[in-house]
């Protein structure tokens, strides 16, 4: 699993003319693969709202504004995917972020979640730099590096590891001697230096992305690597009003949702049925995975693959319905009582953890 900082394709705003594609690879890529548009809670910044949702199932929308998953409610151990696939056979369990391990505090919520090792940028030999970040494909060629690893002890068993990277992390102001400005804003009207800086670092992304593929491909243990942003980025304010056509105060909720869109792609070295996903958000995502992994999951998860199909994207902003429409975080609709029983669910869950129901969320009454 690989959380990429800042990915995002700035496109679903409204289209942007460029010299080049900046995620060529990745939007070619068909066979074997499930691709979407993930809707998250933050924009620009806080990163690790978007590993809360993911790992956990648990939605933002139901916690105060301005809330920091990791630091003011994982307070012990939470129900999450990595328990689920522990209890599956699952070895490595491994957290990766080349990057200062101390962030958003990482190392006691790994720990609670369950992770086995938490590797940080000092676990990095001479790495690769693209402005002063550890590459991408730095990154993945640690995660291959760590899957040979554990091939070597664990031969039958399966590999599970997580990523959250660091290459296109904000600011885009500065310029850098190694990183080459590949992409280009050829509509003058949308012409904007970070944002052309932000487009050539998704196109290392891709590139890496490709790397990592190809070797996968040769790979003969059934694998699934999915990939997805964290947020969009924070490039100038400007820039994002140029690209909408209008004034930011003036959006409608369906407008502003656009912002807290970023892609996700699911890739196999095995036969899948290849989908497009119009929406999804970020906390259905764990449950989506170990379905299309035919995998076992907590109740929890299966209630919220079950909710998805009727609410597929909640979060911060607000809902889309199955009836395609959109609606504001709060509003009065036809789906008011599921969001409610979602939120009591959730207050079990995150805030009651004392008195949760644990055979519900834990991993220790798994289902098909």
């Amino acid at each position: 699993m690989i959380m990429n900082e800042a990915f995002s394709d700035l496109s679903v705003i409204n289209p942007i003319e460029t010299n080049e594609d900046y995620m060529p690879y990745i939007r070619g890529l068909t066979k074997n693969t499930v691709k979407g548009n993930l809707f998250v809670s933050i924009f620009g910044a806080g990163t690790c709202n978007s590993e809360f949702e993911v790992l956990t199932g648990n939605s933002m929308a139901f916690l105060p504004s301005g809330s920091i998953g990791y630091t003011q409610f994982v307070k012990d151990s939470m129900p999450n995917l990595v328990q689920v696939l522990k209890a599956q056979g699952y070895t490595g369990n491994i957290a990766l972020h080349p990057y200062l391990a101390d962030g958003w505090n990482r190392p006691t919520v790994y720990s609670l979640f369950g992770f086995e090792r938490f590797l940080s940028q000092d676990d990095f030999e001479n790495p690769e730099m693209i402005r002063k970040y550890i590459s991408d494909e730095e990154d993945f060629n640690k995660i291959i590096s760590l899957y040979e690893e554990n091939r070597e002890e664990e031969s039958e068993n399966p590999f599970f590891l997580f990523t959250v990277t660091m290459q296109n992390h904000g600011g885009f102001s500065k310029d850098y001697g190694n990183l080459e400005k590949e992409i280009e804003i050829t509509d003058e009207a949308l012409k904007d230096d970070e944002a052309e800086q932000y487009l050539s670092l998704i196109k290392k992304s891709d590139d890496a992305f490709k790397k990592l593929v190809k070797y996968f491909k040769k790979v003969e243990e059934p694998t699934l690597i999915v990939m997805w942003g964290d947020h969009q980025p924070s490039v100038h304010d400007e820039f994002y009003q140029k690209l909408y056509g209008k004034d930011m105060s003036t959006l409608t909720v369906e407008e502003l949702q656009k912002k807290y869109q970023v892609p996700f792609i699911i890739w196999a070295n095995y036969d899948i049925e290849e989908t497009q996903v119009e929406a999804m958000s970020a906390n259905y995502l764990g449950a989506y995975l170990l379905e299309m992994a035919g995998l076992q999951m907590t109740p929890y998860q299966r209630y919220l693959l079950d909710l998805s199909k009727m609410l597929p994207v909640i979060n911060a902003v607000g809902y889309i319905g199955d009836d395609g429409n959109y609606y504001e975080q709060g509003e009065d609709s036809d789906y008011s009582d599921y969001i409610a029983n979602y939120k009591i669910l959730q207050y079990n869950n995150v805030i009651d953890y004392e008195n949760r129901y644990d055979s519900f969320f834990g991993a220790d009454n798994l289902v098909d």
